[in-house]
């Protein structure tokens, strides 16, 4: 599983060769256990064979209370907010990149999108199974409408992207724009569902360049 929260760096312009020393602020330390806490979680979810993590597990983990566990995050639900947060803020910093990047047609960036979203269900084993809802449903009802509103913003930026495409004559104008980006985030979310249902067997973005050509026509 790839690093999720990366620690602050310890080094300092022009004293590379000295050992910093640095006395620690209750600031620093608060947002470090909340994120040890988050890359906790997430590592327990990458265990397929489990439908719900505890407060208990969390702690018994990162060997805390789980009133420590509490000082950082009000509720456990507030805990998988804050991952959902971090695939909002990952994904859609990376869907603005790629409409970004000049170098790729408009269709490109698609197939580009399309590519992100499997490769971070892969990479991410624990995320995918709070991105398919999986590990969701006992928990506050709140966070399966908070990941719907996420997967809407996916399809939106996919719709735009094909509306580029339109513009750019890259599609006829009578491509329907709106039914392909629903298309495309359906197929992603079956995608997930499979590498989630099969214990991480089936992997999302094992799938060949093929498997996207019914999305432009």
């Amino acid at each position: 599983m790839t690093t999720i929260f990366d620690a602050a760096s310890n080094s300092t312009p022009g004293n590379a060769d000295r050992p910093t020393v640095r006395v620690p602020r209750s600031g620093r330390v608060k947002k470090n256990r909340r994120a040890d806490i988050l890359q906790t979680l997430a590592q327990l979810l990458e265990d397929p064979h489990c439908d719900r993590i505890t407060t208990a597990q969390i702690a018994k983990k990162l060997d805390l209370s789980e009133a420590a566990l509490y000082r950082s995050f009000p509720s456990k639900g507030a805990m998988f907010d804050a991952l959902i947060e971090f695939c909002e803020t990952s994904l859609l910093e990376l869907f603005g990149r790629i409409r970004e990047d000049q170098s790729l047609k408009a269709t490109g960036r698609i197939q580009v999108m399309v590519t992100v979203l499997l490769d971070f269900a892969d990479a991410n084993r624990g995320l995918a199974r709070v991105m398919t809802g999986q590990v969701l449903m006992k928990e506050d009802p709140r966070l399966i409408e908070r990941m719907t509103h996420l997967v809407d913003k996916l399809e939106m930026g996919i719709r735009q992207t094909y509306r580029d495409a339109v513009m750019a004559r890259e599609l006829p104008a009578d491509f329907n724009a709106d039914a392909h980006a629903n298309l495309v985030i359906n197929w992603v979310l079956g995608r997930w569902l499979r590498f989630v249902m099969t214990g991480f067997k089936v992997r999302p973005n094992g799938v060949s360049p093929v498997a996207m050509a019914p999305f432009f026509v």
